[in-house]
């Protein structure tokens, strides 16, 4: 089956759960859509890259934030900040990841390959 055919068959199967739409298609992921990237849906992801992937785009995205508002002003050495934005990366990544799985066995999704 070509990813397009099975990636619809699994938001079919999302939307049949009765969660709403903007948790399993979330704007991030119809956005990579959007420009060809064939990425499952969030439920579908499994847990080591899930959590890679929230940690790394949290943790980039938050720490730059908060460096142009905040840090580059308060005079923290280069390891207190990345302390800082290591552990938000990681704390965001595991929240996110345990929502996904947890969601996952909620609703007894089937594994990626069986969809």
């Amino acid at each position: 089956m070509d990813f397009e055919a099975k990636k619809q068959r699994a938001l079919n199967l999302l939307a049949q759960t009765g969660m709403w739409k903007s948790t399993y298609s979330p704007l991030y992921v119809n956005f990579l859509w959007r420009f060809n990237f064939r990425c499952r849906p969030p439920h579908f992801v499994p847990f080591y890259m899930t959590f890679l992937n929230f940690s790394l785009y949290f943790g980039v995205l938050w720490g730059g934030i908060m460096w142009f508002l905040q840090w580059r002003h308060d005079g923290d050495s280069a390891e207190g900040i990345l302390l800082k934005i290591l552990s938000a990366g990681v704390t965001f990544g595991l929240i996110m990841t345990m929502y996904y799985a947890l969601s996952r066995w909620y609703y007894k999704l089937p594994a990626w390959e069986d969809v």
